[in-house]
């Protein structure tokens, strides 16, 4: 369903090895990114996700929300300030939205 949502062009790879994935793990392979990906729709499970994006994000209006709780189908979009996905490292990413199911009706 997603990947028909993104339109041609957009790649989608099924990495199933992220199903249950840590955060460290996760952030090992958003750090393997060439450098030619300008971004990325990571889709995971928690507590890997959720940890993942609390390490990253630094900032936000929505940092204290996001670092309560992440519910299942929560939706957080960070914006990476690193110089490259290899240095993307803890406080890199000011967390732009956070929305989670509820909010949708």
């Amino acid at each position: 369903m997603i990947e028909s949502s993104l339109g041609k062009g957009s790649p989608v790879e099924l990495e199933p090895e992220l199903y249950a994935a840590s955060e460290g793990q996760l952030l090992q392979r958003l750090q393997a990114l060439p450098e030619s990906v300008d971004s990325v729709m990571l889709i995971g499970h928690n507590p890997g996700l959720h940890e993942l994006a609390r390490v990253l994000a630094s900032r936000g209006a929505e940092l204290p929300r996001l670092e309560e709780k992440f519910p299942t189908g929560a939706l957080a979009i960070l914006v990476v300030e690193s110089e490259s996905w290899a240095a993307l490292g803890p406080g890199d990413a000011e967390l732009v939205d956070y929305v989670v199911p509820r909010q949708l009706g």
